[in-house]
């Protein structure tokens, strides 16, 4: 073999060895160094928002227990950004009518189970217990109603009984017999 050989492969080799000792140095630092400071700001971060959460569900225990009744509507709804697999948290802006007092609004982050999530709409009334000297401590009571569930008046049920006879869904006789039941009501 010739000396240019020897230099050729000698070059090769080196070249080789310089690659893996970049690739080791960068696995290094990215797992010992980069990789754990990620992971340390998730885990911080979805640690504070679990302590958080764990001392909100106390102080709504607490009011719960001594609160003042009132009801609330639901003014506005925002999604907070942070879900687990069984709850969601919500911006809640609420409207608030104690039995006996002022009405305030106030603004409050709640976790909400998933599967109730959607009953949260603008409009919306709900039981609250609030804390007196502190309207900003509200403790959900109970699930909201939705404000289109309740009574219709009779001009809603008279529409709704027109669009069933005009799309064929109810006959003429069935029609006549439920607008009279409609306007005897009245």
């Amino acid at each position: 073999m010739k000396l240019s050989h020897f230099v050729t492969i000698g070059i090769v080799v080196s070249i080789l060895i310089g690659i893996v000792v970049c690739l080791g140095v960068y696995f290094f630092v990215y797992k010992k160094v980069i990789k754990p400071a990620q992971t340390r700001g998730v885990v911080n971060t979805t640690m504070e928002t679990f302590k958080k959460a764990k001392q909100a569900s106390a102080d709504e225990e607490s009011l719960n227990a001594t609160g003042q009744d009132a009801e609330a509507t639901i003014l506005e709804v925002h999604d907070a950004g942070f879900t687990t697999k069984r709850y969601t948290q919500l911006i809640l802006v609420l409207d608030v009518m104690p039995a006996n007092g002022q009405a305030f609004q106030v603004k409050t982050t709640k976790m909400i189970s998933q599967s109730h999530a959607f009953l949260f709409q603008p409009g919306a009334k709900l039981k609250v217990k609030y804390d007196p000297a502190h309207h900003d401590q509200i403790a959900l009571v109970s699930s909201p109603v939705p404000a289109s569930v309740g009574p219709k008046n009779s001009s809603q049920r008279l529409e709704e009984l027109d669009k069933l006879k005009k799309k064929g869904l109810i006959n003429e006789d069935e029609y006549k017999r439920k607008r009279q039941e409609i306007l005897n009501s009245l």
